[in-house]
Protein backbone atom coordinates (compact mmCIF):
# COMPACT_ATOMS: atom_id res chain seq x y z
CA UNK A 1 0.00 0.00 0.00
CA UNK A 2 1.25 3.13 -1.20
CA UNK A 3 2.40 5.36 1.72
CA UNK A 4 0.54 9.02 1.71
CA UNK A 5 1.39 11.82 0.88
CA UNK A 6 2.59 14.11 3.80
CA UNK A 7 0.29 17.16 4.82
CA UNK A 8 0.41 20.77 3.27
CA UNK A 9 2.71 23.05 5.52
CA UNK A 10 0.39 25.36 6.93
CA UNK A 11 0.43 28.89 5.37
CA UNK A 12 2.11 30.16 8.50
CA UNK A 13 1.86 33.68 10.22
CA UNK A 14 1.92 37.46 9.04
CA UNK A 15 5.25 37.64 11.19
CA UNK A 16 6.54 34.18 9.65
CA UNK A 17 5.57 35.44 6.54
CA UNK A 18 7.62 38.77 6.96
CA UNK A 19 10.33 36.95 8.28
CA UNK A 20 10.82 34.71 5.55
CA UNK A 21 10.46 37.58 3.08
CA UNK A 22 13.76 39.37 5.33
CA UNK A 23 15.65 36.59 5.18
CA UNK A 24 15.61 36.00 1.39
CA UNK A 25 17.00 39.51 0.84
CA UNK A 26 19.83 39.15 3.53
CA UNK A 27 20.71 35.62 1.89
CA UNK A 28 20.59 37.38 -1.44
CA UNK A 29 22.81 40.07 -0.03
CA UNK A 30 25.31 37.90 1.69
CA UNK A 31 25.63 35.40 -2.14
CA UNK A 32 26.55 38.69 -3.99
CA UNK A 33 28.97 39.76 -1.27
CA UNK A 34 31.09 36.16 -1.32
CA UNK A 35 30.63 36.49 -5.30
CA UNK A 36 32.53 39.96 -4.94
CA UNK A 37 35.07 38.75 -2.45
CA UNK A 38 35.78 35.68 -4.86
CA UNK A 39 36.55 37.91 -8.02
CA UNK A 40 38.02 40.64 -6.66
CA UNK A 41 40.80 38.10 -4.70
CA UNK A 42 41.37 36.41 -7.86
CA UNK A 43 41.82 39.76 -9.33
CA UNK A 44 44.37 40.91 -6.91
CA UNK A 45 42.11 44.08 -5.71
CA UNK A 46 43.84 43.77 -1.95
CA UNK A 47 46.83 45.40 -3.05
CA UNK A 48 44.99 48.45 -4.09
CA UNK A 49 42.24 48.76 -1.03
CA UNK A 50 40.97 46.68 1.72
CA UNK A 51 38.73 43.82 -0.05
CA UNK A 52 36.17 45.13 3.19
CA UNK A 53 35.55 48.31 1.45
CA UNK A 54 35.91 47.12 -2.08
CA UNK A 55 33.11 44.18 -1.48
CA UNK A 56 30.71 46.97 -0.30
CA UNK A 57 31.37 49.11 -2.95
CA UNK A 58 30.94 46.40 -6.15
CA UNK A 59 27.81 45.28 -4.57
CA UNK A 60 26.52 48.97 -4.44
CA UNK A 61 27.72 49.35 -8.26
CA UNK A 62 25.76 46.32 -8.84
CA UNK A 63 22.16 47.78 -8.30
CA UNK A 64 23.45 50.73 -10.43
CA UNK A 65 25.03 53.20 -8.30
CA UNK A 66 28.14 54.87 -8.89
CA UNK A 67 31.46 55.41 -7.23
CA UNK A 68 32.88 58.90 -6.86
CA UNK A 69 36.68 59.52 -6.63
CA UNK A 70 38.65 62.22 -5.05
CA UNK A 71 42.62 62.49 -4.19
CA UNK A 72 43.32 61.61 -0.72
CA UNK A 73 45.78 64.57 -0.29
CA UNK A 74 43.58 67.47 -1.22
CA UNK A 75 40.67 66.09 0.51
CA UNK A 76 43.01 65.91 4.14
CA UNK A 77 44.28 68.83 3.24
CA UNK A 78 40.91 70.54 2.57
CA UNK A 79 39.58 69.32 5.90
CA UNK A 80 43.00 70.31 7.61
CA UNK A 81 42.13 73.98 6.48
CA UNK A 82 45.75 73.64 5.03
CA UNK A 83 44.56 75.20 1.46
CA UNK A 84 48.15 77.69 1.45
CA UNK A 85 45.89 80.12 0.04
CA UNK A 86 47.49 83.77 -1.34
CA UNK A 87 50.59 84.40 -3.25
CA UNK A 88 52.99 82.69 -0.34
CA UNK A 89 50.54 79.38 -0.48
CA UNK A 90 50.56 79.90 -4.22
CA UNK A 91 54.49 79.82 -4.55
CA UNK A 92 55.12 77.49 -1.85
CA UNK A 93 53.41 74.67 -3.68
CA UNK A 94 55.95 75.03 -6.50
CA UNK A 95 58.52 73.30 -3.91
CA UNK A 96 56.34 70.46 -3.02
CA UNK A 97 54.26 71.77 -0.84
CA UNK A 98 49.91 71.90 -0.96
CA UNK A 99 49.20 75.00 -2.68
CA UNK A 100 50.33 73.65 -6.16
CA UNK A 101 50.06 69.73 -5.62
CA UNK A 102 47.96 67.85 -8.09
CA UNK A 103 44.88 66.01 -7.16
CA UNK A 104 42.34 63.93 -8.88
CA UNK A 105 38.89 63.72 -9.37
CA UNK A 106 36.83 61.25 -11.00
CA UNK A 107 33.57 58.68 -10.90
CA UNK A 108 32.77 55.76 -12.18
CA UNK A 109 29.22 54.34 -13.20
CA UNK A 110 29.81 50.43 -14.46
CA UNK A 111 27.31 47.55 -13.63
CA UNK A 112 29.00 44.10 -12.11
CA UNK A 113 25.87 42.50 -13.99
CA UNK A 114 27.28 38.57 -12.51
CA UNK A 115 26.84 39.72 -9.08
CA UNK A 116 23.25 41.41 -10.17
CA UNK A 117 21.90 37.94 -11.90
CA UNK A 118 23.27 35.96 -8.41
CA UNK A 119 21.16 38.20 -6.27
CA UNK A 120 17.68 38.44 -8.46
CA UNK A 121 18.51 34.36 -8.62
CA UNK A 122 18.93 33.72 -4.53
CA UNK A 123 16.31 36.30 -4.26
CA UNK A 124 13.76 34.81 -6.16
CA UNK A 125 14.37 31.25 -4.71
CA UNK A 126 14.59 31.88 -1.16
CA UNK A 127 11.31 34.04 -1.69
CA UNK A 128 9.00 31.46 -3.60
CA UNK A 129 10.21 28.04 -3.13
CA UNK A 130 9.17 28.08 0.75
CA UNK A 131 5.14 28.52 -0.89
CA UNK A 132 5.87 25.32 -3.04
CA UNK A 133 4.64 22.62 -0.41
CA UNK A 134 2.27 25.02 1.20
CA UNK A 135 -1.32 25.55 1.28
CA UNK A 136 -2.42 28.61 -0.64
CA UNK A 137 -2.01 31.67 1.45
CA UNK A 138 -4.17 34.64 1.41
CA UNK A 139 -3.21 37.74 -0.40
CA UNK A 140 -2.25 39.66 3.10
CA UNK A 141 0.37 37.06 4.20
CA UNK A 142 2.08 37.96 0.73
CA UNK A 143 2.21 41.12 1.12
CA UNK A 144 3.45 40.53 4.58
CA UNK A 145 6.10 38.75 2.99
CA UNK A 146 7.20 41.42 0.55
CA UNK A 147 7.21 44.29 3.09
CA UNK A 148 9.51 42.19 4.80
CA UNK A 149 11.54 42.17 2.28
CA UNK A 150 11.50 45.73 1.37
CA UNK A 151 12.02 46.95 4.80
CA UNK A 152 15.11 44.77 5.02
CA UNK A 153 16.43 46.14 1.69
CA UNK A 154 15.60 49.97 3.11
CA UNK A 155 18.01 48.76 6.33
CA UNK A 156 20.54 46.88 4.59
CA UNK A 157 21.28 48.69 1.27
CA UNK A 158 22.19 51.74 3.14
CA UNK A 159 24.53 50.25 5.77
CA UNK A 160 26.21 48.68 2.76
CA UNK A 161 26.61 51.80 0.70
CA UNK A 162 27.67 53.43 3.92
CA UNK A 163 30.59 51.12 4.34
CA UNK A 164 31.57 51.42 0.81
CA UNK A 165 33.91 54.34 1.31
CA UNK A 166 37.99 54.13 2.02
CA UNK A 167 41.14 55.09 0.28
CA UNK A 168 42.45 53.35 -2.29
CA UNK A 169 46.51 52.74 -3.37
CA UNK A 170 46.80 53.91 -7.41
CA UNK A 171 48.98 51.37 -9.22
CA UNK A 172 52.68 52.38 -9.66
CA UNK A 173 52.31 52.42 -13.64
CA UNK A 174 49.53 55.15 -13.00
CA UNK A 175 51.06 57.32 -11.19
CA UNK A 176 53.94 57.23 -13.30
CA UNK A 177 52.04 57.85 -16.18
CA UNK A 178 50.03 60.79 -14.56
CA UNK A 179 53.39 61.84 -13.24
CA UNK A 180 55.05 62.13 -17.02
CA UNK A 181 52.11 63.67 -18.15
CA UNK A 182 52.22 66.40 -15.25
CA UNK A 183 55.66 67.61 -16.53
CA UNK A 184 54.44 68.40 -19.65
CA UNK A 185 52.55 71.00 -21.74
CA UNK A 186 50.79 73.15 -19.23
CA UNK A 187 52.23 72.48 -16.35
CA UNK A 188 56.24 72.72 -17.60
CA UNK A 189 55.13 76.13 -19.32
CA UNK A 190 54.11 77.24 -16.12
CA UNK A 191 57.00 75.50 -13.60
CA UNK A 192 59.74 75.76 -15.90
CA UNK A 193 60.25 72.47 -16.81
CA UNK A 194 61.19 71.97 -13.54
CA UNK A 195 59.13 69.17 -11.25
CA UNK A 196 61.24 65.88 -12.76
CA UNK A 197 61.15 62.85 -11.57
CA UNK A 198 57.59 62.34 -13.07
CA UNK A 199 56.48 65.46 -11.83
CA UNK A 200 58.54 65.30 -8.80
CA UNK A 201 56.46 66.95 -5.85
CA UNK A 202 53.58 67.96 -8.63
CA UNK A 203 52.70 64.49 -8.56
CA UNK A 204 52.31 64.17 -4.28
CA UNK A 205 48.59 63.94 -5.09
CA UNK A 206 48.06 61.40 -7.51
CA UNK A 207 49.31 58.12 -5.21
CA UNK A 208 45.72 57.82 -3.42
CA UNK A 209 41.99 58.33 -3.58
CA UNK A 210 39.30 58.20 -1.94
CA UNK A 211 36.22 56.62 -2.99
CA UNK A 212 32.46 56.54 -2.20
CA UNK A 213 29.11 55.51 -2.68
CA UNK A 214 25.86 57.59 -2.32
CA UNK A 215 23.81 55.56 0.21
CA UNK A 216 20.61 57.28 -0.95
CA UNK A 217 20.85 56.47 -4.50
CA UNK A 218 21.67 53.24 -3.64
CA UNK A 219 18.47 52.41 -1.21
CA UNK A 220 16.26 53.81 -3.81
CA UNK A 221 17.96 51.83 -6.87
CA UNK A 222 17.86 48.52 -4.05
CA UNK A 223 13.97 49.54 -3.46
CA UNK A 224 13.30 49.57 -6.78
CA UNK A 225 15.23 46.58 -7.83
CA UNK A 226 13.76 44.38 -5.42
CA UNK A 227 10.40 45.35 -6.28
CA UNK A 228 10.67 44.64 -9.61
CA UNK A 229 12.48 41.30 -9.06
CA UNK A 230 9.38 40.26 -6.86
CA UNK A 231 6.85 41.65 -8.88
CA UNK A 232 8.20 39.51 -11.68
CA UNK A 233 8.72 36.73 -10.07
CA UNK A 234 5.13 36.64 -9.39
CA UNK A 235 4.13 36.68 -12.96
CA UNK A 236 6.81 34.01 -14.50
CA UNK A 237 7.33 31.66 -10.95
CA UNK A 238 6.60 27.90 -11.40
CA UNK A 239 5.46 25.42 -9.38
CA UNK A 240 4.80 27.27 -6.53
CA UNK A 241 1.26 28.50 -4.56
CA UNK A 242 0.17 32.06 -4.86
CA UNK A 243 -2.91 33.47 -3.69
CA UNK A 244 -5.75 33.00 -6.06
CA UNK A 245 -7.09 36.20 -7.06
CA UNK A 246 -3.00 36.63 -8.17
CA UNK A 247 -2.83 32.84 -9.57
CA UNK A 248 -5.59 33.61 -11.76
CA UNK A 249 -5.10 37.31 -12.88
CA UNK A 250 -5.21 37.49 -16.83
CA UNK A 251 -1.59 39.26 -16.73
CA UNK A 252 -0.40 35.46 -15.12
CA UNK A 253 -2.31 33.45 -17.36
CA UNK A 254 -0.97 35.35 -20.48
CA UNK A 255 2.32 35.93 -19.70
CA UNK A 256 3.75 33.36 -17.31
CA UNK A 257 4.43 31.14 -20.04
CA UNK A 258 6.76 33.93 -21.67
CA UNK A 259 8.54 34.86 -18.97
CA UNK A 260 8.95 31.41 -17.47
CA UNK A 261 10.76 30.63 -20.04
CA UNK A 262 12.87 33.86 -21.26
CA UNK A 263 14.13 34.05 -17.39
CA UNK A 264 14.86 30.54 -17.62
CA UNK A 265 16.81 31.17 -20.78
CA UNK A 266 18.56 33.82 -18.99
CA UNK A 267 19.19 31.71 -16.34
CA UNK A 268 20.93 29.03 -18.77
CA UNK A 269 23.40 31.66 -20.22
CA UNK A 270 24.61 33.38 -16.89
CA UNK A 271 25.39 29.85 -14.92
CA UNK A 272 26.68 28.38 -18.08
CA UNK A 273 29.85 31.74 -18.27
CA UNK A 274 29.81 31.42 -14.04
CA UNK A 275 30.89 27.82 -14.51
CA UNK A 276 33.51 29.00 -16.91
CA UNK A 277 34.36 31.36 -14.25
CA UNK A 278 34.54 28.46 -11.95
CA UNK A 279 36.62 26.57 -14.04
CA UNK A 280 39.17 28.95 -15.07
CA UNK A 281 39.75 29.33 -11.35
CA UNK A 282 40.29 26.18 -10.56
CA UNK A 283 42.82 26.03 -13.69
CA UNK A 284 45.31 28.46 -11.48
CA UNK A 285 44.75 28.23 -8.16
CA UNK A 286 47.44 30.52 -7.29
CA UNK A 287 45.03 33.13 -8.00
CA UNK A 288 47.78 35.05 -9.71
CA UNK A 289 48.14 33.93 -13.41
CA UNK A 290 45.96 34.97 -16.12
CA UNK A 291 43.38 32.29 -15.73
CA UNK A 292 42.51 33.97 -12.63
CA UNK A 293 42.93 37.26 -13.98
CA UNK A 294 39.92 35.87 -16.43
CA UNK A 295 37.98 34.17 -13.82
CA UNK A 296 37.65 37.37 -11.93
CA UNK A 297 36.32 39.43 -15.15
CA UNK A 298 34.10 36.58 -15.57
CA UNK A 299 33.02 36.77 -12.20
CA UNK A 300 31.67 40.09 -12.45
CA UNK A 301 31.01 41.04 -15.59
CA UNK A 302 29.98 37.55 -17.65
CA UNK A 303 26.56 38.85 -18.31
CA UNK A 304 28.02 42.23 -19.23
CA UNK A 305 29.82 40.23 -22.00
CA UNK A 306 26.38 38.21 -23.18
CA UNK A 307 24.30 41.24 -23.53
CA UNK A 308 26.43 42.87 -26.04
CA UNK A 309 27.14 39.95 -27.67
CA UNK A 310 23.08 39.36 -28.08
CA UNK A 311 22.13 43.11 -28.65
CA UNK A 312 24.47 43.22 -31.54
CA UNK A 313 23.19 40.49 -33.19
CA UNK A 314 20.17 42.69 -33.04
CA UNK A 315 21.74 45.54 -34.93
CA UNK A 316 23.62 48.10 -32.15
CA UNK A 317 26.93 49.06 -32.24
CA UNK A 318 29.07 48.66 -29.19
CA UNK A 319 32.61 50.80 -29.08
CA UNK A 320 34.66 50.25 -26.44
CA UNK A 321 37.14 53.01 -26.04
CA UNK A 322 39.54 54.94 -24.44
CA UNK A 323 39.96 59.08 -24.64
CA UNK A 324 42.38 61.19 -23.38
CA UNK A 325 41.43 65.03 -21.47
CA UNK A 326 42.45 68.02 -21.91
CA UNK A 327 41.98 71.60 -20.84
CA UNK A 328 40.05 74.14 -22.45
CA UNK A 329 43.05 76.09 -22.66
CA UNK A 330 43.54 79.83 -21.46
CA UNK A 331 43.56 80.62 -17.66
CA UNK A 332 46.25 81.21 -15.85
CA UNK A 333 47.95 78.13 -16.87
CA UNK A 334 48.00 79.41 -20.57
CA UNK A 335 48.26 76.50 -23.45
CA UNK A 336 46.12 76.28 -26.38
CA UNK A 337 42.10 76.15 -26.86
CA UNK A 338 41.68 72.00 -27.50
CA UNK A 339 38.20 70.91 -26.22
CA UNK A 340 37.51 68.91 -24.05
CA UNK A 341 38.57 65.69 -25.51
CA UNK A 342 41.73 65.58 -27.90
CA UNK A 343 40.84 62.73 -29.70
CA UNK A 344 40.40 58.98 -29.19
CA UNK A 345 43.42 57.25 -27.92
CA UNK A 346 41.89 53.90 -28.95
CA UNK A 347 38.69 52.68 -30.00
CA UNK A 348 37.54 49.41 -31.06
CA UNK A 349 33.99 48.77 -32.95
CA UNK A 350 33.01 45.38 -31.61
CA UNK A 351 30.09 44.62 -34.31
CA UNK A 352 32.64 44.80 -36.78
CA UNK A 353 35.19 42.03 -35.09
CA UNK A 354 35.38 38.87 -36.98
CA UNK A 355 36.44 35.57 -35.89
CA UNK A 356 37.31 32.96 -38.21
CA UNK A 357 36.11 35.32 -41.14
CA UNK A 358 32.81 35.82 -40.05
CA UNK A 359 31.65 39.26 -38.31
CA UNK A 360 30.56 39.11 -34.90
CA UNK A 361 26.91 40.57 -35.12
CA UNK A 362 26.51 37.66 -37.82
CA UNK A 363 27.01 34.74 -35.18
CA UNK A 364 25.20 36.60 -32.89
CA UNK A 365 22.25 37.01 -34.84
CA UNK A 366 22.16 33.10 -35.80
CA UNK A 367 22.49 32.44 -31.82
CA UNK A 368 19.75 34.62 -31.02
CA UNK A 369 17.52 32.87 -33.60
CA UNK A 370 18.49 29.50 -32.46
CA UNK A 371 18.03 30.68 -28.47
CA UNK A 372 13.78 32.13 -29.55
CA UNK A 373 13.33 29.12 -31.86
CA UNK A 374 13.66 26.92 -28.67
CA UNK A 375 12.44 29.53 -26.22
CA UNK A 376 9.04 29.35 -28.57
CA UNK A 377 9.28 26.00 -28.17
CA UNK A 378 9.24 25.84 -24.44
CA UNK A 379 6.53 28.42 -24.11
CA UNK A 380 4.41 26.83 -26.68
CA UNK A 381 4.55 23.88 -24.58
CA UNK A 382 3.77 25.45 -21.17
CA UNK A 383 1.01 27.52 -22.61
CA UNK A 384 -2.38 26.53 -21.70
CA UNK A 385 -4.68 24.86 -24.32
CA UNK A 386 -7.31 27.20 -25.42
CA UNK A 387 -11.24 26.03 -24.91
CA UNK A 388 -13.16 26.37 -28.25
CA UNK A 389 -14.80 29.13 -26.76
CA UNK A 390 -11.36 30.90 -25.85
CA UNK A 391 -10.31 29.91 -29.75
CA UNK A 392 -13.64 31.55 -31.40
CA UNK A 393 -12.94 34.89 -28.98
CA UNK A 394 -9.44 34.86 -29.49
CA UNK A 395 -8.48 38.04 -32.17
CA UNK A 396 -4.92 36.11 -32.88
CA UNK A 397 -4.07 32.22 -33.39
CA UNK A 398 -2.41 30.50 -30.50
CA UNK A 399 0.75 30.58 -32.24
CA UNK A 400 0.57 34.11 -33.42
CA UNK A 401 -0.47 35.30 -30.30
CA UNK A 402 2.59 33.65 -28.29
CA UNK A 403 4.61 35.39 -31.10
CA UNK A 404 3.79 38.84 -30.48
CA UNK A 405 3.96 38.49 -26.70
CA UNK A 406 7.33 36.97 -26.91
CA UNK A 407 8.65 39.71 -29.24
CA UNK A 408 7.32 42.21 -26.82
CA UNK A 409 9.25 40.82 -24.30
CA UNK A 410 12.53 40.70 -26.36
CA UNK A 411 11.96 44.11 -27.40
CA UNK A 412 11.62 45.54 -24.23
CA UNK A 413 14.58 43.29 -23.37
CA UNK A 414 16.65 44.76 -26.02
CA UNK A 415 16.00 47.98 -25.01
CA UNK A 416 17.22 47.53 -21.27
CA UNK A 417 20.00 45.14 -21.54
CA UNK A 418 22.26 47.91 -23.19
CA UNK A 419 21.34 50.55 -20.62
CA UNK A 420 23.28 48.06 -18.02
CA UNK A 421 25.88 46.54 -19.97
CA UNK A 422 27.83 49.77 -20.79
CA UNK A 423 30.32 51.60 -18.55
CA UNK A 424 32.60 54.24 -17.75
CA UNK A 425 35.34 55.89 -16.12
CA UNK A 426 36.20 59.14 -15.47
CA UNK A 427 39.19 60.13 -14.01
CA UNK A 428 40.75 63.98 -14.06
CA UNK A 429 43.93 65.61 -13.11
CA UNK A 430 43.27 68.74 -11.05
CA UNK A 431 45.25 71.63 -10.12
CA UNK A 432 43.74 74.12 -8.10
CA UNK A 433 40.55 72.93 -8.41
CA UNK A 434 40.84 73.16 -11.55
CA UNK A 435 40.41 70.01 -14.23
CA UNK A 436 43.69 70.13 -16.35
CA UNK A 437 43.17 67.08 -18.22
CA UNK A 438 43.02 63.39 -17.36
CA UNK A 439 41.55 60.14 -19.30
CA UNK A 440 37.74 58.45 -19.69
CA UNK A 441 37.02 54.62 -21.13
CA UNK A 442 34.19 53.48 -21.30
CA UNK A 443 31.54 50.98 -23.13
CA UNK A 444 28.98 52.85 -25.37
CA UNK A 445 26.54 51.52 -27.19
CA UNK A 446 24.29 53.36 -30.61
CA UNK A 447 20.66 51.21 -29.94
CA UNK A 448 19.58 52.04 -33.32
CA UNK A 449 16.76 49.58 -34.06
CA UNK A 450 17.65 47.13 -31.62
CA UNK A 451 14.23 47.05 -30.19
CA UNK A 452 12.28 46.48 -33.45
CA UNK A 453 14.90 43.97 -34.52
CA UNK A 454 14.68 42.52 -32.03
CA UNK A 455 10.94 42.18 -31.86
CA UNK A 456 11.02 40.74 -35.20
CA UNK A 457 13.19 38.02 -34.81
CA UNK A 458 11.37 37.19 -31.42
CA UNK A 459 8.21 36.72 -33.01
CA UNK A 460 9.13 34.97 -36.16
CA UNK A 461 11.58 32.79 -34.48
CA UNK A 462 9.24 31.71 -31.43
CA UNK A 463 5.89 31.21 -34.46
CA UNK A 464 8.33 28.44 -35.68
CA UNK A 465 8.88 26.93 -32.49
CA UNK A 466 5.75 27.02 -31.62
CA UNK A 467 4.46 25.24 -34.28
CA UNK A 468 7.30 22.57 -34.34
CA UNK A 469 6.21 21.99 -30.63
CA UNK A 470 2.44 21.99 -31.91
CA UNK A 471 3.31 19.46 -34.95
CA UNK A 472 5.46 16.88 -32.56
CA UNK A 473 2.65 16.99 -30.06
CA UNK A 474 0.26 16.26 -32.40
CA UNK A 475 2.64 13.13 -33.72
CA UNK A 476 2.90 12.12 -30.10
CA UNK A 477 -0.58 12.02 -29.83
CA UNK A 478 -1.42 10.22 -32.81
CA UNK A 479 1.14 7.10 -32.32
CA UNK A 480 0.10 6.87 -28.45
CA UNK A 481 -3.74 6.08 -29.35
CA UNK A 482 -5.02 2.73 -29.99
CA UNK A 483 -4.60 0.78 -33.36
CA UNK A 484 -8.40 -0.13 -32.53
CA UNK A 485 -10.04 3.83 -31.90
CA UNK A 486 -12.31 4.35 -34.86
CA UNK A 487 -13.05 8.06 -33.08
CA UNK A 488 -10.34 10.71 -32.07
CA UNK A 489 -11.56 13.05 -29.46
CA UNK A 490 -11.08 16.71 -30.06
CA UNK A 491 -8.37 18.42 -28.62
CA UNK A 492 -10.71 20.49 -25.93
CA UNK A 493 -11.82 17.10 -24.38
CA UNK A 494 -7.90 15.85 -24.56
CA UNK A 495 -6.53 18.94 -22.88
CA UNK A 496 -8.18 21.16 -20.32
CA UNK A 497 -7.20 24.28 -19.10
CA UNK A 498 -4.34 24.79 -16.11
CA UNK A 499 -3.23 27.26 -14.01
CA UNK A 500 -0.06 27.16 -15.10
CA UNK A 501 2.97 27.18 -11.82
CA UNK A 502 0.22 26.47 -9.36
CA UNK A 503 0.11 23.08 -7.71
CA UNK A 504 -2.19 23.67 -5.01
CA UNK A 505 -5.90 22.89 -5.04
Amino acid sequence: MPAAPPPPVPPGSPWRHALEGALSVATAAVAMAAAAWGALTLLGADAVAPLSRLVPMTVSMAFGGGVTMESASSSESADSGESGGGLGGLLGGLGGGGGMSLGLTGEAALTPLTLTFLGMAVLAIAFFRPLRRRQRPAPALLWARCGGALVTTAVVFPVIAVMAQGTAQLPKSVTERFGKGASSGAFSQFTGGGGGGGGGGLTKGLSSVMFETDAGATAFLGLLWVSVVLAAGCVAARRTTLPRPLALSRMRLKWNAVTSTLTGTAAVLCCSALAVALLAAAADLTGQGPAAKAAGVLLLASPNLIAVLLTTGLGASWEAGMHRLQSDGGGMLGGTAQGETAGTDKSVDLGGWSGAGVPLWLIAMVLIVLLLTIAGYTASARTPTRTPREDSEALLARHAEIALRMGIAVGIAALALPLAARGSVRIGITLMGNEMGGMAAGLDDGLRLSPLTGFVLAALATYGGSRLQNRRARRRSRVAQPTTTTTRRPAAARSTTRVPSDSAP
